[in-house]
């Protein structure tokens, strides 16, 4: 769906939008790079378009992991994982979750079994084991 017309028309068809996974992006470089409040209004808009976009709620839990609020960010990543329990991103971003909150011995077997999988939450989960 290109169009922004019928995008507007229909914000709950904001998850199929081309441009949300660069959206995303940005937001998580701008959170990355200490923009929090941009990349906050960003996922805060994503998520008043459409209240269950997952990559946004995701955006949120990683601002509220790199702000310390451990607790809140683990929140919202379970409550992602109600819904979509083997999402390879919310996995991934739990086990960084429990591992920065000292709870590296939940965080091992979650990461074990994300770091057999392909693509970036893999690559995140084998470098949170191993360090490379």
């Amino acid at each position: 769906m290109s169009d922004l017309k019928e995008l507007a028309k229909n914000p709950a068809k904001l998850g199929e939008w081309p441009a949300i996974p660069k959206l995303v992006e940005i937001g998580l470089f701008g959170a990355h790079n200490g923009q929090m409040g941009g990349a906050l209004a960003l996922f805060q808009g994503l998520l008043q378009a459409s209240p269950e976009l997952i990559p946004a709620k995701l955006g949120m839990a990683f601002i509220d992991l790199v702000t310390n609020q451990f607790d809140k960010a683990e929140a919202a990543i379970r409550e992602v994982l109600t819904k979509k329990p083997d999402h390879p991103e919310a996995l991934a971003l739990l086990g960084l979750d429990l591992a920065l909150s000292g709870r590296q011995e939940e965080a091992e077997p979650i990461l074990v079994e994300v770091a057999k999988g392909s693509g970036a939450a893999a690559e995140l989960a084998r470098f949170l084991l191993t360090g490379q």
